[in-house]
């Protein structure tokens, strides 16, 4: 039996794809060995090559790249309860059947709604079970790296995101920079209005039921079935935070 492994994340780095700062700070073998020889009173000669070992130091929020987010992201309480932070989320959730659904054809700025995954499902003949992995696919991956990531992207409405989560869904992804939509629309119609159910709808339904979701996924085009295959996506383990790094990966049989 043979496996196909499918990359589903973005690299970490600093481009014009991502609002948050990124520090990155990288020390070279032949620097390390010199820092590191100052312990003992020696110096890069007394290494095999006159090389160390290379490391890194980086400063970056946990939102950074592909990444998971947790209840504790959405609110403090989540289900009349404390919400679960990162490092508490069942790890039988981060490992399932993956279904992937195709709303490529929704537009930069809409909201996809309710009926959308519906008939995405009813396309590719397939009923939702519980601990499935949804994969939301916009297409909106391909701007990555450019300004265009920050604002070409629809987002999931509460509406489509409830649904999810009642037909037993704990774990969702999508291939855009949010889960919402852009932030100039919903702040846009929220001004026009005055209506706060038009900020993060779908984030903040997480504090009426439990769910994670994951951000800037990539790579979904590459999966050659809609369902059939396991997604991988345990996140690192940080005490308390509300996100966290994840390394998604689709492995098809």
């Amino acid at each position: 039996m043979t496996y196909q492994f499918i990359d589903l994340s973005v690299h970490m780095e600093e481009n014009p794809g991502e609002l948050a700062p990124y520090g990155f700070e990288q020390t070279g073998h032949k620097e390390g060995a010199d820092r590191f020889a100052r312990q003992f009173d020696g110096s890069r000669k007394d290494f095999p090559g006159e090389e160390f070992l290379n490391m890194e130091m980086i400063t970056a929020s946990t939102h950074t790249g592909t990444h998971f987010d947790a209840p504790l992201h959405f609110g403090s309480m989540s289900e009349g309860k404390p919400a679960a932070s990162i490092d508490q989320v069942p790890l039988e959730w981060c490992y399932g059947d993956g279904v992937v659904l195709d709303v490529t054809h929704i537009q930069a700025g809409e909201a996809i709604e309710q009926p959308d995954i519906e008939q995405a499902l009813e396309r590719i003949g397939y009923k939702l079970k519980p601990l499935d992995i949804v994969l939301i696919r916009t297409g909106a991956d391909r701007h990555w790296g450019t300004p265009r990531y920050l604002t070409d992207y629809p987002g999931m409405s509460r509406e489509a995101t409830q649904y999810l989560t009642g037909q037993g869904i704990k774990v969702m992804g999508i291939d855009s920079y949010g889960f919402d939509r852009p932030f100039k629309n919903m702040i846009g119609d929220y001004k026009r209005t005055g209506d706060n159910a038009y900020l993060f709808p779908a984030h903040f339904w997480g504090r009426e039921q439990t769910y994670c979701h994951m951000e800037r996924l990539a790579n979904l085009e590459q999966i050659p079935v809609p369902y059939g295959f396991k997604v991988a996506c345990f996140p690192v383990k940080i005490r308390a935070a509300g996100a966290a790094w994840v390394r998604a990966v689709a492995i098809v049989e």
